[in-house]
Protein backbone atom coordinates (compact mmCIF):
# COMPACT_ATOMS: atom_id res chain seq x y z
CA UNK A 1 0.00 0.00 0.00
CA UNK A 2 2.48 2.52 0.95
CA UNK A 3 4.47 1.87 -2.75
CA UNK A 4 0.77 2.62 -4.25
CA UNK A 5 0.61 5.76 -2.45
CA UNK A 6 4.39 6.85 -3.37
CA UNK A 7 3.96 6.31 -6.47
CA UNK A 8 0.53 8.43 -6.87
CA UNK A 9 1.90 11.63 -5.04
CA UNK A 10 4.89 11.63 -7.64
CA UNK A 11 4.17 14.80 -9.71
CA UNK A 12 4.42 12.43 -12.94
CA UNK A 13 1.22 10.43 -11.36
CA UNK A 14 -1.00 13.67 -10.65
CA UNK A 15 -0.42 14.72 -13.99
CA UNK A 16 -1.90 11.36 -15.33
CA UNK A 17 -4.23 11.38 -13.21
CA UNK A 18 -5.48 14.94 -14.68
CA UNK A 19 -5.52 14.19 -17.60
CA UNK A 20 -7.23 10.75 -17.54
CA UNK A 21 -10.05 13.29 -15.58
CA UNK A 22 -9.96 15.70 -18.45
CA UNK A 23 -10.60 12.64 -20.68
CA UNK A 24 -13.31 11.29 -18.39
CA UNK A 25 -15.06 14.68 -18.38
CA UNK A 26 -15.18 15.01 -22.64
CA UNK A 27 -16.44 11.33 -22.46
CA UNK A 28 -19.34 12.24 -19.38
CA UNK A 29 -20.39 15.01 -21.58
CA UNK A 30 -20.55 13.55 -24.85
CA UNK A 31 -22.45 10.24 -23.48
CA UNK A 32 -24.44 12.38 -21.33
CA UNK A 33 -27.25 13.03 -24.59
CA UNK A 34 -27.17 9.50 -24.94
CA UNK A 35 -27.54 8.15 -21.23
CA UNK A 36 -31.15 6.65 -20.06
CA UNK A 37 -31.96 5.96 -16.17
CA UNK A 38 -29.89 3.01 -15.88
CA UNK A 39 -26.56 2.26 -14.21
CA UNK A 40 -25.18 0.03 -17.01
CA UNK A 41 -25.07 3.37 -19.11
CA UNK A 42 -22.26 4.27 -20.52
CA UNK A 43 -22.36 7.56 -19.27
CA UNK A 44 -22.61 5.65 -15.77
CA UNK A 45 -19.51 3.59 -16.04
CA UNK A 46 -17.97 6.23 -17.69
CA UNK A 47 -18.68 8.60 -14.69
CA UNK A 48 -18.09 6.06 -11.56
CA UNK A 49 -15.04 5.23 -13.19
CA UNK A 50 -14.30 9.94 -13.47
CA UNK A 51 -15.48 9.52 -10.28
CA UNK A 52 -13.08 7.03 -8.54
CA UNK A 53 -10.40 9.34 -10.48
CA UNK A 54 -12.02 12.52 -8.61
CA UNK A 55 -11.35 10.47 -5.43
CA UNK A 56 -7.64 9.96 -6.21
CA UNK A 57 -7.11 13.82 -7.27
CA UNK A 58 -8.24 15.35 -4.20
CA UNK A 59 -6.74 12.55 -1.88
CA UNK A 60 -3.46 13.61 -4.67
CA UNK A 61 -4.25 17.31 -3.13
CA UNK A 62 -5.87 16.51 0.51
CA UNK A 63 -3.73 19.28 2.22
CA UNK A 64 -4.80 21.74 -0.32
CA UNK A 65 -8.15 20.93 -0.08
CA UNK A 66 -8.32 20.71 3.55
CA UNK A 67 -6.51 24.26 3.12
CA UNK A 68 -9.22 26.01 0.68
CA UNK A 69 -12.10 24.66 3.03
CA UNK A 70 -10.40 25.29 6.15
CA UNK A 71 -8.66 29.08 6.04
CA UNK A 72 -10.49 31.89 4.85
CA UNK A 73 -6.95 33.58 2.90
CA UNK A 74 -6.11 30.30 1.06
CA UNK A 75 -10.29 30.44 -0.14
CA UNK A 76 -10.05 33.85 -1.04
CA UNK A 77 -7.24 32.80 -3.41
CA UNK A 78 -8.76 29.69 -4.45
CA UNK A 79 -12.36 30.40 -4.79
CA UNK A 80 -12.61 28.37 -8.26
CA UNK A 81 -11.32 25.67 -6.37
CA UNK A 82 -13.39 26.28 -3.89
CA UNK A 83 -16.27 26.35 -6.14
CA UNK A 84 -15.32 22.84 -7.25
CA UNK A 85 -15.23 21.80 -4.56
CA UNK A 86 -18.53 22.30 -3.01
CA UNK A 87 -20.09 21.41 -6.66
CA UNK A 88 -18.62 17.79 -6.32
CA UNK A 89 -20.40 17.67 -2.98
CA UNK A 90 -23.62 18.92 -4.80
CA UNK A 91 -23.34 16.40 -7.23
CA UNK A 92 -22.35 13.56 -4.63
CA UNK A 93 -25.51 14.27 -2.86
CA UNK A 94 -27.56 14.06 -5.92
CA UNK A 95 -25.57 10.84 -7.06
CA UNK A 96 -26.17 9.31 -3.86
CA UNK A 97 -30.38 9.80 -3.85
CA UNK A 98 -29.87 7.95 -7.38
CA UNK A 99 -28.87 4.47 -5.19
CA UNK A 100 -32.65 5.16 -3.59
CA UNK A 101 -34.58 6.30 -6.17
CA UNK A 102 -34.24 8.24 -10.60
CA UNK A 103 -37.41 10.17 -11.62
CA UNK A 104 -37.52 13.07 -14.19
CA UNK A 105 -37.28 15.48 -11.32
CA UNK A 106 -33.67 14.45 -10.10
CA UNK A 107 -32.36 13.61 -13.40
CA UNK A 108 -33.58 17.57 -14.02
CA UNK A 109 -31.92 18.64 -11.42
CA UNK A 110 -28.61 16.13 -12.18
CA UNK A 111 -28.61 18.14 -15.49
CA UNK A 112 -28.80 21.46 -13.85
CA UNK A 113 -25.65 20.75 -11.26
CA UNK A 114 -24.29 18.79 -14.18
CA UNK A 115 -24.22 21.66 -16.37
CA UNK A 116 -22.20 23.87 -13.78
CA UNK A 117 -19.98 21.21 -12.61
CA UNK A 118 -18.70 20.71 -15.68
CA UNK A 119 -18.70 24.77 -16.75
CA UNK A 120 -16.40 24.94 -12.89
CA UNK A 121 -14.28 21.96 -13.54
CA UNK A 122 -13.30 23.52 -17.30
CA UNK A 123 -12.48 26.85 -15.80
CA UNK A 124 -10.82 24.59 -12.90
CA UNK A 125 -8.67 22.92 -15.56
CA UNK A 126 -7.86 26.07 -17.52
CA UNK A 127 -6.58 27.68 -14.03
CA UNK A 128 -4.22 24.94 -13.26
CA UNK A 129 -3.22 24.22 -16.67
CA UNK A 130 0.48 25.19 -16.05
CA UNK A 131 0.54 23.31 -12.97
CA UNK A 132 -0.13 20.07 -14.78
CA UNK A 133 2.31 21.17 -17.50
CA UNK A 134 4.81 21.35 -14.59
CA UNK A 135 4.06 17.51 -13.91
CA UNK A 136 5.81 16.39 -16.55
CA UNK A 137 8.88 18.09 -16.81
Amino acid sequence: MQKIKKILLKRFSKGIIDILLIIGTVLSIKTARTACYSWASLHCIVSIIWYALMLVHIWQHWAMTKAVVSKWKVLKRNKITFLTIAVFILMTLNIIVFVFEVNSQLVRIHHILSHVFWKVIIIHTIQKFKRLVACFR
